[in-house]
């Protein structure tokens, strides 16, 4: 093929694939990269006896698990591996959610009275038993019970209003 016809190429396909590498990687930098690497692989090996659609779904797709395998994993900021190599597409998109409803949790607990957030950061993120929150702040198990009641009301109220 000339170069002119590879340009008309680019041209058509270009966007449907790059949208297709971002969906798999979930990042416009990686994306970019898988697409560039796509068209150069397969204006290296393409025999003109196939469809090109097909053969640039094909290369972008293997080159998308040669970059997963690459990775092996990839580790948040704040530690949590999110992406293992035996990972599917399917359950990195799910952990990415997951990661980021909890840290929308997060700060919305940060965003709570008080007294509310350390019961309930006491309770939930560090596993400590009522009688125990009840020692370190001078309070009955009972009202430890109210208050982390109160705070999760505020937490699902929040989550109807779509704040959350």
């Amino acid at each position: 093929m000339f170069r002119d016809e590879w340009d008309f190429i680019y041209k058509r396909y270009a966007k449907p694939l790059y949208l297709y590498a971002l969906s798999l990687t979930g990042n416009g930098y990686d994306a970019e990269d898988l697409l560039h690497n796509t068209f150069v692989k397969a204006y290296l090996s393409y025999k003109q006896n196939g469809n090109i659609k097909y053969w640039l779904i094909t290369v972008l797709k293997n080159e998308f698990l040669n970059l997963q395998r690459k990775k092996k994993r990839e580790i948040l900021d704040n530690g949590e591996i999110i992406l293992d190599h035996h990972s599917s597409n399917v359950d990195v998109l799910n952990n990415i959610v997951k990661t980021e409803e909890r840290q929308a949790l997060f700060d919305a607990i940060l965003e709570l009275p008080v007294p509310m957030k350390e019961v309930l950061m006491e309770s939930v993120y560090f596993h400590m038993k009522d009688k125990e929150i009840a020692r370190l702040h001078q309070l009955s198990e009972e009202n430890v019970r109210k208050i982390r009641s109160r705070a999760k009301q505020k937490l699902m109220q929040k989550m109807k209003e779509g704040s959350l």
